[in-house]
């Protein structure tokens, strides 16, 4: 499978995998940090850090790999073969379906585990947002930045990424590849650490998805699903208030 593709190792699997994680992070904590940073509410920081650090951090890795293989930026990104939409979409519900009821049931069991977690400060714990305190206009900001890019833009830049670039150049771990990706795209969300195993569980399915079909097109459709979930209900919620 992909013998035609530079297959790399395991060290550089990992580096690849969190390197983008942890300039989001330290994004993160510059937007968020409220005595020598910008004070910004704790999610509107780490979606801040997507258009920063997370798309430009991902493509440009990507960019100079075609560089050095003196091809096209198109040309290293892999499973993006023709598909029916229907099956896609065929392919992308039970995926999405699975990937919901993974956050759904095991998602509050996991983040009780994190709740005395003392290394990440409050200001910057996800976990740990509400919507008081904050003006209506910062609130609103916050839903259209969520909307547009952790519902769009992010995960299809993650998409090509972690499963049309980095999947297809892990196939020396065979069968295990998907569920590996899988596991090092959960970890390297390093400003949520209280899901990493329902993450895991949530993506597992759209990853060996994609690597079995070899088609990007599902876990983008997928993916984008799932995160839409939590933008469209936030912005329902702050146009009402």
């Amino acid at each position: 499978m992909n013998d035609q593709i530079k297959q790399m190792s395991v060290p550089r699997i990992i580096l690849y995998h969190l390197l983008p994680g942890v300039s989001i992070l330290l994004l993160g904590i510059l937007f968020a940090n409220p005595d020598w940073g910008f004070g910004l509410p704790s999610y509107l920081a780490i979606l801040l850090a997507i258009p920063a650090g997370l798309i430009p951090v991902q493509l440009m890795i990507i960019k100079l790999t075609a560089k050095r293989q003196g091809v096209r930026f198109r040309d290293v990104i892999t499973f993006t073969g023709k598909m029916p939409a229907g099956r896609i979409i065929l392919w992308a519900v039970p995926c999405f379906l699975l990937g919901a009821l993974a956050f759904g049931l095991f998602g509050g069991v996991e983040h009780t585990w994190w709740t005395d977690f003392s290394l990440m400060p409050d200001w910057l714990r996800l976990d740990r947002f509400t919507m008081d305190g904050w003006s209506h206009g910062i609130l609103l900001i916050t839903a259209v930045v969520n909307l547009m890019f952790n519902g769009l833009l992010g995960p299809i830049t993650e998409e090509i990424y972690f499963r049309g670039f980095l999947l297809p150049r892990m196939a020396k771990l065979g069968k295990s590849a998907p569920l590996v990706n899988a596991a090092l795209f959960s970890v390297y969300h390093f400003f949520s650490p209280w899901e990493i195993i329902t993450r895991v569980l949530g993506v597992a399915p759209f990853a060996y998805a994609v690597w079995h079909k070899k088609n990007i097109y599902i876990g983008i459709v997928t993916h984008c699903s799932l995160n839409l979930i939590g933008c469209v209900s936030m912005m329902v919620t702050v146009l009402q208030m």
